[in-house]
């Protein structure tokens, strides 16, 4: 169910309407049901599936976690990693073999659906284990919590990924005031439907082409999908997570930011501050520390960030243009640390020069994340230097990019404040409702995916 389609439009409201009416007591039940109904509309077979990995996790966590045993950890990580291996990275194993010349007889091909949400909830469920396991989460958690704490539907396909000290924790904590929730959850909607059907679905059609077949198209056309998609990607990722903050506002809940005007960072240490915020720290905290993160030297240093950065690429998708988009990252990162530690490094030098440098730099990466294979990422960066294919005509492309890469930069600083709020709410509202027109007539959106689904 997406929350661009008219299906969306009917459920959540209803969702509210059950939640605040009925008794305090019955509401975590309300959402935990309203959350089960929201998966299985994609698939009812998959719900059971992700149901019983749910079930498998907290039967561990409930009769065989102890801390200490690094041995039983490791048990439920591998069976969380096992599951996720199994439908993501089975097929991308084979093919790595059938290239490397090995032989791959006896594995047979598995053609099999990706389960929605898979990356998300799995990486969810590793970090609630070793947050239990290292003490930093001991609050005893019975399971209707821990179902919801899992399946809580705003964040459940894409993210922000949910730590068990921030959200378990407020389940039985007494909510702000909806009027208050509702405002700027009402806002915080709005806003990411704005970007996502007004800016994201209207950049797709004009890019894609492009970057489906780059050798069509001349150097300004390659330029023009480079940004693009870009602002796409930003646009719609930030879309789903402003849209998902709002609807858990207003049932009360808080989730944590997932992003803050990445474009505007002047370091890649800075970007990934700003960027996919939940999965950065994730990647930190349980895989880069772990690894022994800056306290083993230059080397190994670098070399953590580059197992990192690769990891967190392969997370995204199984295929190679997620494993060089890991890697241009941590060798981003290695080359900042050793520029720093240069006499080159010590010069102060302005942030309006560093963040358009960093900007291009995140946008050579984001060609490899949107390409379908290599060859055809590698044709892409030739074309922006020598394409010699049509020009296309957009006459309002461009300004689709300039607009949308101010407009929500200025409203991802704006949108806390409440002073500006209040304005963002007035503004937004009339633009939103025609918004939600658009999408109940099936005119604009046709219901466009959002990226992140896919992963």
């Amino acid at each position: 169910m997406l929350f661009n389609s008219f299906a969306f439009l009917a459920f959540f409201p209803s969702v509210y309407i059950l939640y605040w009416v009925f008794p305090h007591r019955f509401r975590r039940e309300v959402l935990i049901l309203a959350s089960f109904i929201f998966y299985g509309y994609w698939s009812k077979i998959f719900l059971i599936h992700f149901l019983l990995i749910v079930l498998l996790n907290y039967a561990y966590y409930y009769y065989l976690e102890a801390r200490g045993d690094r041995r039983k950890l490791a048990w439920i990580v591998l069976a969380n990693l096992a599951n996720l291996f199994l439908f993501k990275y089975y097929g991308f194993f084979r093919t790595i073999l059938q290239d490397l010349s090995f032989s791959v007889e006896g594995m047979e091909t598995l053609e099999s659906i990706l389960p929605l949400a898979i990356s998300f909830y799995t990486f969810q469920l590793i970090a609630f284990q070793v947050d239990v396991h290292r003490g930093t989460f001991s609050q005893k958690v019975n399971l209707p919590d821990f179902l919801l704490f899992i399946f809580f539907f705003p964040q459940l396909i894409a993210g922000p990924i949910l730590r068990a000290k921030d959200f378990l924790q407020r389940i039985s904590i007494p909510k702000v005031p909806r009027i208050l929730f509702s405002e700027i959850g009402i806002v915080w909607i709005l806003i990411g439907v704005i970007k996502k059907v007004l800016i994201a679905d209207q950049i797709s059609p004009l890019i894609d082409p492009i970057y489906s077949d780059p050798q069509k198209y001349s150097i300004g056309g390659h330029w023009f999908a480079f940004y693009g998609f870009a602002f796409q990607i930003y646009c719609d990722f930030s879309g789903y997570t402003d849209i998902a903050r709002g609807c858990a506002l207003l049932l009360g809940y808080k989730l944590p930011p997932n992003f803050l005007a990445p474009y505007f960072a002047g370091s890649l240490r800075e970007f990934w501050r700003r960027w996919h915020i939940t999965l950065s720290t994730w990647l930190r905290d349980y895989l880069y520390i772990p690894l022994g993160g800056n306290r083993r030297g230059t080397t190994r240093t670098s070399l953590n960030l580059c197992i990192t950065m690769l990891l967190g690429g392969i997370w995204h998708g199984a295929n190679y243009t997620f494993v060089i988009w890991g890697l241009w990252h941590g060798f981003l990162l290695w080359m900042e640390r050793l520029w720093e530690n240069t006499k080159f490094g010590k010069l102060n030098i302005p942030k309006w020069v560093r963040i358009p440098i960093v900007f291009h730099l995140v946008c050579i990466g984001w060609v490899f994340f949107r390409a379908d294979s290599l060859q055809l990422a590698l044709v892409f960066l030739k074309g922006m230097a020598v394409g010699i294919g049509e020009t296309p005509k957009y006459p309002w492309g461009f300004s689709i990019l300039i607009l949308s890469f101010i407009a929500v930069h200025v409203i991802e600083y704006g949108k806390m404040n409440p002073t500006k709020r209040r304005i963002l709410f007035r503004i937004l509202l009339p633009v939103a409702a025609c918004v939600v027109g658009f999408i109940t007539a099936g005119s604009v959106s046709g219901e466009r995916s959002f990226i992140y689904f896919q992963f």
